[in-house]
């Protein structure tokens, strides 16, 4: 599926399953601690697993090339963030396997229900 891409973002190849995912070099861009952070988490077939501040969404869309789960919400509360999370999701046809939702952290219960997950993920950006 073709993305329309915006001003200052590329398509970087994930060199998993032929998934890419589209990041803005003048933003926050993933790196290899979220790539490790997905060969730890551990789901299932047919469990359910949550990102928390998923960003641009790296780690629900490498669970689902890594793992058996069933499917994979994402929460992030900036906005840009979530639609370019949205449009990776779109460039590599997983619409109906992952989710990403705009919200706060704070409110994650609310929106998707207590022990809704078997597996929780969050990986924060860190500033040195």
């Amino acid at each position: 599926m073709e993305v329309k891409l915006q001003s200052g973002e590329q398509i970087v190849d994930l060199e998993r399953n032929g998934y890419k995912i589209i990041q803005n070099r003048e933003r926050f861009c993933f790196g290899m601690d979220a790539v490790l952070l997905t060969g730890f988490a551990k789901v299932g077939k047919g469990e359910r697993a949550l990102d928390l501040g998923t960003g641009t969404g790296i780690i629900p869309i490498l669970l689902e090339a890594k793992t058996e789960g069933q499917d994979f919400e994402a929460l992030e509360i900036q906005p840009e963030s979530a639609e370019m999370a949205r449009r990776s999701v779109m460039l590599n046809n997983l619409q109906d396997r992952i989710k990403i939702v705009d919200g706060d952290i704070k409110e994650a219960s609310k929106i998707f229900g207590a022990a809704s997950f078997n597996v929780v993920t969050t990986n924060p950006p860190y500033m040195t």
